[in-house]
């Protein structure tokens, strides 16, 4: 905005550039005498989150990690072939292991016919959904794929330093209501998953789910020492006004928020 009414911020903007894409580099404040009028900005000291996926990747890989244009959810039952598609139709996603990028897997042991995960976060990781044998596969992504058709990591030279997926966190998520998402399981740095127990799109009856039916069972692998969170469900575009209801924070909820002092 400062850039489209003054000259000189145009130009600065265009020339000394005041952000880099590794937090951490700058050493000190740096003065940018930016305005016509004397005035100036300072570009701080950035902040090193260790727990983001940006701590882990290389460098030349960050730029895949940020959005370039609106979030769109991405399911991972797209093309897929017929035979795994017949599977998915008889059984679900019981069995089946999905990839996003090289820096998330999700296990899928337990959920209904309908369930479906939604993918909201950058365009360039793509989703790939393979095969229902997890463990054969992922040796496989270990001696072959990883850096040709699961990226980031890029390179050969950066795939033989990849540490791997070491973090694994068992997810037993409870719901009650079938006409809303469950959750959004959140990779710190990366984006989120909205875990729909009866997806709109795939609905096949309407279910009537004994109790002991109404959890689903996820294991989430990511690079260490990235994050993963369990929130509840972000009202994404027209499909979120059809659910969401405004509610007050429980007790629980309230003291885990964080404090702000004025």
């Amino acid at each position: 905005m400062m850039a489209q009414k003054d000259p000189a911020a145009a130009a600065a903007q265009k020339y000394k550039p005041i952000q880099f894409a590794v937090p951490g580099t700058t050493l000190g404040p740096i003065q940018i005498n930016a305005f016509l009028g004397g005035g100036k900005i300072y570009d701080a000291l950035g902040v090193h989150l260790h727990h983001r996926q940006a701590a882990v990747v290389h460098s030349d890989d960050l730029p895949a990690l940020a959005p370039q244009s609106q979030l769109r959810g991405q399911s991972g039952l797209v093309a897929l072939d017929n035979g795994t598609a017949s599977k998915v139709k008889s059984n679900g996603l019981n069995g089946f292991l999905i990839f996003w990028g090289g820096l998330v897997r999700i296990d899928i042991f337990k959920v209904l016919l309908e369930t479906c995960l939604t993918f909201y976060g950058p365009k360039a990781l793509q989703i790939h959904m393979p095969t229902d044998k997890a463990d054969e596969f992922y040796q496989l992504i270990e001696k072959k794929e990883l850096g040709v058709l699961l990226v980031p990591p890029t390179r050969k030279e950066r795939t033989d330093d990849w540490r791997g997926l070491e973090i694994e966190r068992q997810l037993h998520i409870s719901f009650k209501d079938v006409e809303r998402p469950a959750c959004d399981v959140a990779i710190s740095g990366l984006g989120w998953i909205c875990v729909e127990p009866v997806s709109k799109s795939i609905k096949i009856s309407d279910p009537n789910l004994e109790e002991t039916a109404r959890e689903l069972h996820l294991t989430v692998h990511v690079p260490k020492p990235v994050e993963i969170f369990v929130r509840p469900p972000l009202p994404v575009a027209k499909a979120g006004a059809e659910w969401y209801q405004y509610r007050e924070l429980t007790e629980k909820e309230e003291e885990a928020r964080p404090k702000r002092y004025f």
